[in-house]
């Protein structure tokens, strides 16, 4: 063997065992997710993930049940699966105003397995990917007129009849909401100067092209072109 081969062969061996490793811990390991899940998730989602710990009789909204795989929070189009991505955002950022909180602690590879065994509760993710992202474009400037084009939008759209005139969550249909699973669900008082899915206006955007699966709130994607709906976005966080 040359000496340039016996120098570069350890590197090769090297950088492929690398790679199988990083392959491996992407796809997570569910076994120790299973644990991690026993430690942090069951009292709220449940030893079935079916969303019925012993606290979720005292929580509302209510705590995902994961066996449809349904997910409100996704880049993904709407009916589509999340990504792995989106479900490690929402474990990284928690839920603003509800009883999910910041899993940020655990870190990535325990964020990975976690995610591995929550899939395991869904065959969806046994027999189906999700979809390609949606594109989000770029957020247009702020401007007085884009807040009076959001305003007619917010009418238009009725967005009235659930999240009310001032848009704190007090609709004439507010009270009479509710998820897939018959609890009770609130429109989002959207005044507070903070959502659930994050504070820019590309989160809000991705929630009306893709919608709340499992609630309510629809997808807006063949509603509304992707300029308009950013000028409401822009007029939304006035």
């Amino acid at each position: 063997m040359s000496t340039r081969m016996a120098t570069v062969l350890p590197a090769l061996v090297t950088l492929l065992m690398v790679a199988g490793t990083s392959h491996a811990e992407s796809a997570g390991d569910v076994r120790q997710g299973r644990l991690l899940y026993q430690r942090y998730c069951i009292s709220c989602h449940g030893e079935k993930g079916n969303g019925q710990g012993e606290f979720a009789e005292w929580i509302s909204p209510k705590p995902r049940d994961y066996r449809q795989g349904t997910f409100k929070w996704r880049s993904t189009p709407s009916g589509s699966l999340p990504t792995d991505a989106d479900l490690e955002r929402v474990l990284i950022n928690g839920l603003y105003g509800t009883f999910m909180p910041s899993w940020n602690a655990l870190g990535h590879r325990q964020r990975v397995d976690v995610i591995a065994y929550i899939k395991t509760f869904s065959p969806r993710f046994a027999a189906e990917k999700p979809e390609a992202p949606i594109t989000i474009p770029l957020e247009p400037a702020y401007a007085s007129e884009s807040v009076t084009r959001g305003a007619a939008l917010y009418k238009k759209l009725n967005c009235a009849q659930c999240h009310g005139d001032s848009a704190q969550g007090d609709g004439p249909s507010a009270h009479e909401l509710k998820d897939d699973w018959g609890n009770q669900i609130m429109p989002y008082d959207l005044t507070q100067g903070h959502v659930k899915c994050g504070n820019g206006g590309s989160d809000i955007y991705r929630v009306f092209i893709v919608g709340l699966t499992g609630t309510p709130m629809p997808s807006f994607a063949d509603s509304i072109s992707p300029p308009r709906l950013g000028i409401w976005c822009t007029s939304f966080r006035v």
